[in-house]
């Protein structure tokens, strides 16, 4: 995407109390079906879905904040329905963003979507905390040559090794 290209994003739901936020884009119909699904790549279909659970204080239909984790995949959809009619009257996909109003979804195709998806499944993200623990270690040893052998020739060793080990990055 470039730079001038703006990103779509949708106000989700809004705030209704403490971490329970409430939907913007529902129908409340009798027969009208709703939801939140988490999108995960599918092994029979396209796309797997784990619908999110829904609260209900004082009459109204919540969520937990928690489920609505930054950067995730959600799929909404509410379809009213009338008779033997149906009609989606918001579907999507998006990428969720949370902030002080309320939480928002940025607009992902579904070829978007499952590009993602395949990206993620060729290179796979490392855990925070792996990461995290990995770089302490890295560290402590890295200050530990640095002061018996001096920072210039632990610099241009570590770069000698990066250049052998990962000549592509």
């Amino acid at each position: 995407m470039s730079t001038t290209e703006a990103v779509k994003t949708t106000q989700l739901l809004e705030n209704l109390y403490g971490e329970y936020y409430r939907p913007l884009n529902w129908e409340y119909g009798k027969k009208s079906r709703n939801f939140f699904a988490k999108i995960k790549k599918g092994t029979k279909s396209l796309f797997d879905r784990v619908f999110l659970k829904s609260y209900i204080i004082d009459e109204q239909i919540c969520f937990k904040k928690k489920d609505f984790i930054e950067g995730e995949i959600i799929e909404q959809k509410s379809v009213y329905i009338k008779g033997t009619k149906q009609e989606a009257t918001f579907h999507g996909f998006f990428i969720i963003h949370n902030n002080a109003g309320g939480i928002y979804g940025e607009t992902i195709s579904q070829k978007d979507t499952l590009e993602y998806f395949e990206c993620k499944e060729k290179f796979p993200e490392i855990q925070e905390s792996v990461k995290t623990k990995l770089r302490l270690k890295l560290g402590d040893v890295i200050r530990k040559l640095s002061q018996k052998y001096g920072d210039q020739l632990i610099v241009e060793v570590l770069a000698d090794i990066m250049e052998e080990y990962f000549p592509d990055t």
